[in-house]
């Protein structure tokens, strides 16, 4: 049985609770979300043991990040075909590459605070959350795309300076693929197995 990856992990705790959105005002309980996982951010990032501390950013974003729907999307930006029988196959891995990069720059960062700014209503099932994750020497500022779901709101999009990183992702990964999918699933291997072999013991 292989290992369960980082990707795995998150999508086994997608389904887990989050404010149901059938009470008081939309714009609140998106910011509740937000605030939630920013929140945990940066007590996650208090901690020295890297591997605790990426369960701990997991652990957080669990409730908060619709993966799979930010997964589609950077797909729709990559430019490749996918067939129906690899289409878990990819998804898993383009979770995997976008969540180890979120997390890395989370980790670079190192937030001490998180600080709320404006909620604007993009549509009627659609809010952006303004947060900034400030460390030491840098910070985060950007907007997080909430979507109203069935089970509440999720972020499917990260905006950075008004810059989206699905479609940076993808903009990513259609340069590595150059629109072949076996290229594609190489190089998502490779980034797979090269975050393994760093995280061994020295």
């Amino acid at each position: 049985m292989r290992k369960l990856t980082i990707l795995s992990a998150f999508v086994l705790m997608l389904s887990g609770p989050v404010f149901a959105g059938s009470e008081g005002d939309d714009a609140d309980q998106a910011r509740k979300v937000v605030q939630s996982l920013a929140d945990h951010a940066v007590v996650a990032s208090k901690i020295e043991d890297k591997d605790a501390r990426r369960r701990a950013l997991i652990e957080a974003a669990a409730p908060a990040v619709d993966f799979r729907a930010i997964g589609a999307g950077v797909l729709g930006h990559a430019g490749v075909k996918i067939p129906t029988n690899r289409q878990n196959e990819v998804m898993e891995g383009v979770i995997a590459f976008v969540s180890r990069q979120v997390i890395g720059e989370i980790e670079r960062v190192r937030p001490e605070e998180a600080k709320l700014g404006d909620v604007k209503v993009a549509s009627g099932d659609e809010m952006r959350v303004n947060v900034k994750l400030a460390g030491i020497k840098d910070q985060i500022d950007a907007d997080w795309v909430m979507k109203k779901q069935a089970d509440g709101w999720r972020a499917t999009d990260v905006l950075v300076a008004g810059n989206s990183l699905v479609v940076h992702f993808g903009g990513q990964l259609a340069r590595k693929a150059r629109g072949e999918l076996d290229q594609l699933v190489d190089f998502l291997r490779g980034e797979q197995k090269r975050d393994s072999v760093a995280s061994l013991p020295q």
